[in-house]
């Protein structure tokens, strides 16, 4: 399983590289700019400036930011300590079920262990007996 994992997260490295790699060359494809037509909104590709490199490090670094902060921290939260919560509530329910039926039951298991103790010594003299030295 461990090999599965360490495949598709070289697998994944490989595809945000070449993504990033295939974006590059489409802003630096050095042929005529680009224009885009999507949803009544034209983009032009091909002549950045500072401004389009600075607006694309700064969405970078929002979005690597959600990727490494808050992704985490939402699984975290909203995952592991409900189910945090849950165990803990489960582990005291049967700690007080526990402790209730020893409670109850402490006269009966304090005969038992009595009995214990007398026929555990029982058997070691009969076996004792029975074997000769």
């Amino acid at each position: 399983m461990k090999t599965l994992f360490k495949i598709l997260f070289i697998g994944t490295a490989l595809m945000v590289l070449m993504a990033m790699f295939g974006g590059f060359a489409l802003l630096h494809h050095g042929g005529p700019d680009m224009h885009i037509v999507l949803d009544d909104g034209e983009f032009f590709l091909g002549g950045s400036d500072v401004g389009d490199w600075l607006g694309a490090t700064i969405g970078l670094f929002v979005a690597g930011i959600i990727c490494v902060i808050v992704v985490p921290l939402v699984l975290l939260l909203g995952v592991a300590l409900p189910l945090l919560i849950v165990g803990g509530v489960l582990a005291l329910v049967v700690a007080s079920l526990l402790g209730v039926g020893a409670v109850l039951g402490s006269p009966l298991i304090l005969l038992g262990l009595l009995l214990f103790v007398v026929m555990r010594n029982r058997r070691r003299a009969n076996a004792s007996r029975s074997t000769p030295a």
